[in-house]
């Protein structure tokens, strides 16, 4: 009994394109690199659409993520309250405010539509308001401009009270009576002299008083 050889038909493959379309098998590695691409590319092109569509939305994360970054070294780093009456106030207010003005003269100078602005109405007197309509675009850009630039000076006030080391120094350093009498209503006569002393916990009062006054200080600023 003779038995049939059976004949080798590839199906739906690359193979079988070269066979029925005659391509060299030189082509067949053309077509499996080739191939594959497509896909990815597609991929590709809609991954950076979608990074260009949310470009607003990922520079704020970016912005917040990089705040909350630089309050943490601010913090653990390189602050150290002084804890004494006379330099409190000032180095947790340098602390707490110059990070936020400095966020916003830099985002200020990095403002495209700003130095559009300036070259546009400033540099130029036939462009300076001209009539009402453009005197009020102009006016609208300069807010929108600010209002932009107060978001990272905004983000760092907002992380930077919530933390409340800042502003426990510079509380803790007021020379307003009014405040220290309130800080040190029914609490030991010492309390006055002690209050800058909180914030490094090394006050001569009570452990439960300076705990007391430390809570109250995170209270206020959060």
């Amino acid at each position: 009994m003779v038995r049939k050889s059976r004949v080798f038909q590839p199906q739906n493959s690359i193979i079988a394109l070269c066979f029925k379309s005659y391509i060299p098998l030189s082509g067949i590695s053309d077509l499996l690199l080739n191939e594959p691409l497509k896909p990815t590319m597609d991929s590709l092109n809609a991954v950076l659409r979608f990074f260009t569509n949310q470009k607003t939305t990922i520079g704020y994360g970016a912005m917040a993520i990089a705040t909350i970054g630089g309050q943490q070294i601010f913090t653990f780093l390189s602050f150290q309250c002084p804890c004494t009456l006379k330099q409190n106030m000032a180095y947790g207010l340098s602390y707490l405010l110059g990070p936020a003005f400095v966020f916003f003269i830099i985002a200020l100078f990095l403002s495209t539509r700003l130095w559009r602005l300036y070259t546009g109405c400033c540099l130029n007197p036939r462009k300076l308001c001209p009539n009402r309509h453009k005197c009020m675009g102009c006016l609208h850009v300069l807010v929108s401009v600010i209002v932009g630039a107060l978001v990272a000076p905004i983000m760092w006030l907002s992380f930077a009270l919530l933390n409340g080391v800042f502003y426990e120094c510079a509380v803790s350093g007021m020379n307003e009576q009014a405040v220290v009498d309130w800080f040190c209503k029914n609490r030991t006569t010492t309390c006055k002299e002690e209050l800058a002393k909180v914030p490094c916990q090394t006050s001569n009062m009570t452990a439960s008083d300076t705990k007391e006054l430390l809570l109250m200080l995170q209270a206020q600023s959060q």
